[in-house]
């Protein structure tokens, strides 16, 4: 017997799904419903008082390439797109044996809804909303919901709050530079000089202005800012957020970047995230993660759980060959260590239950890289794992065993090696076939390195 779905809603963090009545039950919820539909609408009725003009929806998601993908529409509506959502690579290629058949229904999670009435620089009449992702196929009675990022992070966030009573908060550091178009269109450059660390001048600077553009548009969009500062002489800039709640945190991440290059592109400039823009740069762009957990009883344990899997987790938090580009062959931030206050070392301990992350860049699915690394470290808690490592920054002694992948097929092969257990405490999986989507896509972009390294200067 065939079903179809005739509606599918999303209260808050989960969805349910209404078949046609030729089966005798039809509704079946995913999960048990934690948010009321009288809420949801009430967040739409509040985002049509800040923006009365409001005509469009911009649904968005992330797909397993790091690229922000949209569907806008005009009214508020079940939005099913084509079953692509997380087959494509960088430059839109579909992955091979793609299946056509289905439909992938976008689910908003309005709690992240912003109006152009929150954006300076748009007089568009248009919301952005961010959204999980739910493949149905004919004939088959259970939606697919384990394929997409957002989930499988809400889920690692469910468990640690049911099973060990733990929250988390994620800060991000957001590293740019400022990228301008040569005059006849062929060549991207450099733009951004930067200045001395911590430098309060901003002469010499052609970017500094529009730097201070974007804190005020992400202010004004209600994003709360730390700080934000030169990085040096590299020509790069860091804006640093207020830690969030995980989800949230990844949200206003997207959001951040989006806006930063709306307001560079308003002045013809183009910001980027790309790790590396131009192979001269001696250190490349990054995006540290902080992550700090609510009760450090157990901080040994979830450390310890982290580094063990650290080299797996690569291949989710560093996830293009570009992301492994170095001149020097080793840098103190390749070599697997961690350390209280040590700057230069994979994993920083800053005070207890909380640590920052190098080995992060921004053209990572946030949403999946947290949901590893937080699962494994939930995973190191359940197995009650030892910190093994000492408390230290550089070790005397090296051998391959003390380093990082070097390459993003080597994170791949550690990763493959951990997916099941990686799979099971993210309740999801994506892994097996995050690990085909990449091993696909870096064979495909190798063959076009300056389309592939141009493409990264556009997209993030």
């Amino acid at each position: 017997m065939l079903y179809k779905i005739v509606d599918i809603r999303h209260h808050g963090s989960d969805a349910f799904f209404t078949y046609s009545l030729t089966h005798p039950h039809p509704t079946i919820p995913s999960e048990k419903t934690t948010t009321s539909p009288n809420q949801n609408e009430t967040t739409i009725n509040n985002l049509r008082c800040k923006n009365p003009t409001l005509k469009f929806i911009r649904f968005q998601w992330q797909n397993y390439s790091g690229i922000l993908r949209s569907r806008t529409q005009r009214k508020k509506k079940t939005v099913g797109v084509p079953p692509t959502t997380f087959e494509s690579i960088l430059n839109n290629t579909l992955i091979l044996n793609y299946n056509p058949i289905g439909v992938d229904w976008l689910l908003p999670y309005w709690d992240s809804a912003r109006t152009s009435a929150q954006c300076v620089i748009s007089g568009d009449s248009y919301a952005t909303v961010m959204c999980e992702v739910v493949r149905t196929r004919p004939g088959s009675l259970v939606p697919q919901l384990d394929l997409c990022p957002r989930r499988a992070l809400e889920k690692v966030m469910r468990k640690a709050m049911e099973v060990h009573g733990l929250s988390f908060l994620v800060g991000f550091e957001v590293e740019f530079e400022v990228m301008k178009v040569t005059l006849y269109g062929n060549e991207v450059i450099p733009h951004s000089t930067g200045l001395r660390r911590f430098a309060i001048t901003d002469q010499g600077d052609p970017c500094f202005a529009h730097v201070e553009e974007c804190i005020r548009e992400l202010q004004y969009a209600g994003i709360d800012i730390e700080g934000f500062q030169h990085k040096g002489r590299r020509g790069q800039y860091q804006i640093s957020l207020h830690p969030q709640a995980p989800l949230q945190a990844v949200d206003e991440l997207i959001l951040v970047h989006d806006r930063i290059k709306r307001v560079f592109a308003k002045h013809g400039y183009r910001a980027t995230m790309c790790p590396k823009p131009t192979p001269a740069r001696q250190k490349p762009t990054g995006q540290h993660m902080h992550i700090s957990m609510s009760s450090p009883h157990a901080e040994s344990s979830f450390l310890a759980g982290i580094l063990k899997h650290l080299q797996a987790l690569c291949a989710f938090s560093l996830p293009y060959d570009l992301s492994y580009e170095r001149e020097q062959p080793y840098s103190n931030s390749e070599f697997f260590s961690w350390g209280t206050q040590n700057w230069e070392v994979p994993i920083r301990k800053i005070k207890s239950g909380h640590w920052g992350f190098r080995c992060v860049d921004p053209t990572a699915n946030m949403y999946l890289t947290l949901a590893a690394f937080l699962g494994v470290g939930i995973l190191g808690m359940q197995n009650q794992e030892s910190l093994v490592w000492p408390d230290t920054g550089i070790p005397e002694r090296l051998d391959p065993a003390t380093f990082l992948p070097s390459s993003l097929e080597d994170a791949l092969c550690f990763l493959e090696a951990n997916a099941d257990e990686i799979e099971d405490i993210m309740d999801s999986k994506i892994v097996y076939r995050y690990i085909a989507l990449k091993r696909f896509e870096s064979s495909h972009m190798r063959k076009y390195l300056e389309e592939a390294r141009g493409l990264h200067i556009e997209v993030f």
